[in-house]
């Protein structure tokens, strides 16, 4: 949701994709795939989002640390809540639009049914 948003930086498509899947620990190889991010830049960032305290290394498997959202941190709760609220939005604007489109299109069916009746019946 936040690279819909806010962008397109590495930094935006790695929070994008751990507030998606904020439960789990991540490696750096795992990180850069998920969030079509280069490794080297992931690394980068890893260090910027560290010393915010936004991610925290949870553990490791084998030599290779693990990352995951800080849900500790105030602004990450925030982060969160907010990616929360447009997901929730966005679903609900979505499941109104077909309706509206289906009652459009049956609107302008019974019109032009009636239309039809009335010029049938007009004869």
């Amino acid at each position: 949701m936040f690279k819909d948003i806010f962008g397109d930086s590495p930094q935006t498509k790695i929070l994008d994709f751990l507030a998606d899947h904020p439960d789990y620990d991540y490696s750096i190889s795992e990180i850069a795939k998920q969030a079509q991010v280069s490794r080297p830049t992931v690394y980068k960032i890893k260090d910027i989002l560290l010393k915010k305290e936004l991610i925290i290394q949870t553990r490791e498997q084998g030599n290779s640390p693990l990352y995951k959202l800080n849900l500790d941190n105030k602004l990450v709760q925030v982060i969160l809540k907010f990616d929360f609220e447009i997901a929730k939005r966005i679903a609900d604007i979505e499941s109104q639009e077909p309706v509206k489109k289906y009652t459009s299109a049956l609107v302008k069916s019974n019109y032009k049914t009636r239309n039809k009746k009335a010029i049938v019946t007009s004869h």
